[in-house]
């Protein structure tokens, strides 16, 4: 089982984390990614998935020290 973290935790402090993380994204990915942790849940792991496949989420949540 992760670390659970709160929305309020999710990108505090990784800003530059994650434009370094997703740098490949298009724009339009990377506002969506930072808006599925910005509201981070128990389903935001999926969202990720979903949105990004399950090897370039769990990279990014990797690169994050979210994972």
């Amino acid at each position: 089982m992760g670390v659970v973290f709160g929305p309020e935790d999710a990108l505090k402090g990784r800003k530059r984390m994650l434009k370094r993380a997703a740098r490949d994204l298009s724009p339009a990915h990377m506002e969506r990614v930072e808006d599925i942790l910005r509201g981070w849940d128990e389903k935001s792991e999926q969202r990720l998935i979903e949105l990004l496949g399950e090897e370039r989420a769990k990279r990014l949540l990797r690169e994050l020290q979210m994972e």
